[in-house]
């Protein structure tokens, strides 16, 4: 962002965090919070094709702890079976799923939770170019991909897309993944160092134990408010429930960089999505089911937490 003369400070634009936060390598960013990043990067920078240049320009430091782990693993598998232990260690907004069969090893990539269009395109950009970026980082060898598949329809730019990944590409497919031979699993990191992994897995030990804690809490707030959708609690029945005063629990969920608010509001967000995307059900039953009294105080915070309007996610 800084060589389009934006200043960085405005990314962290009413996300609750702060851009000396987000340089920090143990700072625990939300889904939410990593929405409005990229929101406000794409409205900064108006270039659609954002999440795949980025992936591009992503190194193994980026990911933590994490990525000094993966650069001291012994060959290919390690390094896989590292990540897929400890990714939950780096923010993630995809849920990815990795399989080995069949001389080939597939790495799919979805968005963990319902978002818009522009959204889910720049999040698998990120996510699947990164990815391959990484790999060429970790191996000496050329990484060549058998295909790439995108769950999306083919961008204004797909010229990009051919020059990174420089294999077939397959869009409107099922689920977006990329294709490598498993013989690049097989691959020597020329790197590899003992000490300085096991240092550096132990180190994800401790950040998994922490986030375990830390997660868990606004895990749980988000449980106790989907188990009741038709009469959302109040943050003094959900402290009750979760056997904390509410102030205790106002003061942890700061401490997490959110609130209650927020919290509650990512609910019904994500049920409103769903009623829109999956049912036929009129606006001013969707505003009641979500907890609004009318459709027109709906659109407004429909609009407030997407930034599009309900009627964008009717297929």
């Amino acid at each position: 962002m800084q060589d389009r003369n934006i200043d960085v400070r405005q990314l962290t634009d009413n996300t609750g965090i702060t851009s000396e936060e987000l340089d920090e390598l143990d700072t625990l960013v939300s889904f939410d919070q990593s929405l409005n990043i990229m929101k406000n990067a794409l409205r900064l920078s108006g270039n659609p094709a954002l999440g795949l240049e980025i992936g591009q320009r992503e190194n193994l430091s980026d990911l933590g702890m994490l990525g000094y782990a993966i650069a001291s693993c012994k060959n290919g598998w390690d390094a896989l079976r590292i990540s897929e232990s400890y990714y939950q260690t780096t923010t993630n907004l995809t849920i990815v799923e990795m399989d080995v069969s069949e001389g080939i090893w597939t790495r799919q990539s979805t968005p963990i939770h319902p978002v818009e269009p522009d959204l889910i395109r720049m999040i698998v950009e990120e996510d699947l170019s990164g990815t391959v970026k990484l790999s060429r980082e970790f191996s000496d060898a050329k990484v060549e991909l058998l295909e790439a598949h995108f769950a999306y329809p083919e961008p204004t730019y797909v010229e990009k897309y051919q020059q990174f990944f420089d294999c077939p590409l397959v869009f409107n497919a099922p689920v977006s993944q990329i294709v490598f031979p498993e013989t690049y699993l097989q691959i020597t990191n020329k790197g590899h160092n003992r000490i300085t992994g096991d240092l550096a897995l132990k180190l994800c030990d401790e950040m998994l134990d922490r986030q375990d804690t830390q997660r868990s809490l606004i895990s749980k707030v988000h449980m106790v408010l989907l188990k009741q959708p038709d009469n959302f609690p109040s943050v003094q029945v959900v402290a009750e429930e979760l056997g904390m005063s509410e102030r205790n629990l106002r003061r942890s969920l700061k401490d997490l960089h959110t609130s209650y608010q927020d919290i509650f509001n990512n609910v019904r967000k994500e049920i409103a999505i769903r009623y829109l995307q999956t049912s036929d059900l009129a606006m001013e039953d969707i505003a009641q089911l979500v907890g609004f009294s009318d459709s027109s105080s709906f659109y407004r915070s429909f609009k407030k937490w997407t930034n599009k309007a309900p009627t964008a996610y009717r297929s």
